[in-house]
């Protein structure tokens, strides 16, 4: 049993760095491609580079000044691209980045084309209206 376990993570090791190298060759389609997942949008930017691995949720929240289902909602759309994971689960969510992330310097690319949003002061969101530089097609939360 303990060779079987050990065959099996040095065989997902391998796949990994084999992912590694492939985002690493592809970058720069890589990139342009989430750049435009991300497209005009401040509120995705904001809140993915809020994201730290240490704040919860509410926190995320707190510290934008919007509202908690517009986090939510923009935390699902990061999760299901597969830029952020669940760290931490329990009576408030922690989300981490993913590897990816790291590899291709995500919040390096938004941060020369956006500035650095999660470190600005923070600025009210207008009421009911949410991510106002969403993509057509997309569904908007509000209160």
């Amino acid at each position: 049993m303990e060779k079987d376990v050990r065959e099996i993570k040095y065989r997902v090791g391998g796949i990994e760095k084999g992912v590694d190298l492939l985002l690493r060759a592809n970058r720069k389609q890589i990139v342009e491609d989430l750049m435009g997942f991300f497209g005009r949008s401040t509120v995705r930017v904001k809140v993915f580079l809020a994201v730290d691995g240490e704040r919860s949720v509410g926190e995320i929240v707190q510290l934008l000044a919007m509202k908690q289902p517009n986090v939510s909602a923009t935390l699902t759309e990061l999760e299901a691209e597969g830029l952020i994971l669940i760290k931490a689960a329990g009576s408030s969510k922690v989300f981490m980045k993913t590897q990816k992330v790291e590899i291709l310097k995500l919040d390096r690319e938004l941060k020369k084309k956006f500035g650095d949003l999660a470190s600005a002061p923070p600025t009210s969101e207008p009421a009911g209206e949410g991510n106002t530089d969403q993509e057509p097609g997309r569904d908007q939360v509000s209160d």
